[in-house]
C-alpha cells in the first residue's frame, strides 16, 4: 500500500489515523534520556560527530545520517522516543511534525511496535564502515567489539537483539540474528553484554 500511495503519503495518512495518541507510544518500554551530545556534537564516535556537526552547520543530514547513526544509536541505547522524536524536530529544517514524528517514532525507533515498518532498523558498526569512511579516522575500531577501545555500536547492538528477545525472536525478518546470536559461546556472549552495559553507564563520555 505504501508503494501505491508514495512514502509521504503513507507517513501522512499515520499520522493523521493516529494521532494524538500515537506521539506517546513507546513501545519497547526506553527510558533513558538522550545524550547531550547530540546537542554538541562532542563524541569520539566519528560517525555521530559528523552527523551531528554537519546538521547544526546546515540544518540537515543525508537519509543514512538520520536513520542509521543518530537514529540507530538512539535506538540501540534505548533513548525515550519522545526525546530523540523532540531532537529531529528541533535541528531540521525540513522536519515537520507530520512527517517527522512517524518517521522517528516508528522507523527510527521502532516505538509503535511495527505498525509503520516490520523490523527495528538496528545495526553495528560494520553496517556504517561499508555505507561510509568514518571508521577509518575514529578514535573506536569498527573491527572490535568487546575491547575498550571496540566501536560502541558493535557491542550496543548484541545488548539491543539480547534485552529485546521477546519483542523479536518470532519477526521472521529477524530470525538470522537470533540464531547469530545463539550461536556465540556464553563467554562471548558476557563480554559483549558487559561491554555494552559499561557503554551504557558512561554514555555521556563515549
Amino acid at each position: 500500500m505504501r508503494q501505491i500511495l508514495g512514502w509521504r503519503e503513507f507517513v501522512r495518512g499515520i499520522y493523521w489515523m493516529n494521532m494524538p495518541g500515537y506521539a506517546e507510544e513507546n513501545r519497547l518500554g526506553n527510558t533513558r534520556s538522550l545524550p547531550w551530545f547530540y546537542w554538541t556534537g562532542d563524541t569520539k564516535m566519528r560517525c555521530m560527530h559528523k552527523a551531528i556537526d554537519s546538521t547544526r552547520r546546515n540544518a540537515y543530514a543525508h537519509h543514512i545520517q538520520r536513520l542509521m547513526v543518530t537514529g540507530n544509536f538512539a535506538l540501540l541505547a534505548g533513548v525515550k522516543p519522545e526525546e530523540i522524536c523532540d531532537w529531529y524536530l528541533a535541528v531540521y529544517a525540513d522536519a515537520y511534525d507530520w512527517v517527522e514524528l512517524p518517521n522517528v517514532l516508528g522507523m527510527v525507533m521502532h516505538a509503535d511496535g511495527g505498525y509503520l515498518g516490520s523490523k527495528p532498523y538496528a545495526a553495528s558498526g560494520k553496517y556504517i564502515q561499508r555505507q561510509s569512511d568514518h571508521c577509518a579516522n575514529c578514535h573506536y575500531n569498527v573491527n572490535k567489539s568487546t575491547e575498550e577501545d571496540a566501536c560502541p555500536f558493535n557491542a550496543l547492538y548484541w545488548h539491543f537483539i539480547d534485552r529485546h528477545r521477546d519483542d523479536f525472536a518470532k519477526n521472521p525478518r529477524m530470525g538470522m540474528m537470533y540464531r547469530n546470536w545463539d550461536k556465540q559461546k556464553p563467554e562471548r556472549k558476557e563480554a559483549l553484554l558487559n561491554r555494552a552495559n559499561k557503554l551504557l553507564d558512561q554514555i555521556e563520555q563515549l
